[in-house]
């Protein structure tokens, strides 16, 4: 499990990075075509929006195992190994459902509003191509970044219930889950 958690921690990054220096590349462009000649890319402002909005979405997943999404852990560090495992069970099992009804409801709101091709894309493609230029794709898959994230981040939590459950019969809490991983999470 640990080999294949490390692959895709990997390939996510990588795209992470991919994502955000395609992000970076236009926007320079944009401030040269802008103020340097005195023109602009009607498309750039709403393909780096729509950059950001997937880099935002799968990017939460490291933001969750670092411990930055906000959680109140107060009364399970208050409580006693058993219990404080019972909650963190309970909190990661509302949790997965809380990303499962927005993947769900994400999914049916992409298929429901997506159907028109995005703008952007059509702006580049009719440059490139003119009068010839292929159909670009829906705006679906700028809305399939919340069911997809949601998604990758109900399976990680889904992972931090099985590290609970196995603290829990193992004997060990919370604490000692917190110390044998790094980062924020503990897991």
């Amino acid at each position: 499990m640990t080999s294949v958690h490390h692959i895709f921690r990997t390939g996510l990054k990588t795209l992470l990075v991919v994502l955000m220096a395609t992000l970076l590349t236009v926007m320079t462009a944009q401030v040269i075509m802008r103020y340097g000649f005195n023109s602009s890319l009607l498309w750039s402002e709403e393909l780096c929006r729509y950059l950001l909005i997937w880099a935002s979405f799968l990017a939460m997943i490291f933001a969750y195992e670092r411990g930055e999404i906000a959680a109140l852990s107060i009364l399970a560090d208050a409580l006693p190994r058993v219990p404080a495992l019972f909650l963190a069970v309970v909190g990661g099992m509302l949790s997965a459902a809380m990303c499962a009804a927005l993947a769900y409801y994400g999914y049916i709101y992409a298929q429901l509003a997506g159907s028109q091709p995005i703008p952007a894309l059509s702006f580049i493609l009719e440059d490139l191509f003119g009068a010839a230029a292929p159909q670009a794709p829906s705006v679906f898959w700028v809305y399939f970044a919340l069911p997809l994230g949601m998604v990758l981040l109900g399976l990680r939590i889904i992972v931090d219930i099985v590290h609970y459950l196995r603290a829990w019969a193992d004997g060990r809490s919370l604490q000692d889950l917190a110390a044998s991983h790094e980062g924020g999470s503990p897991l």
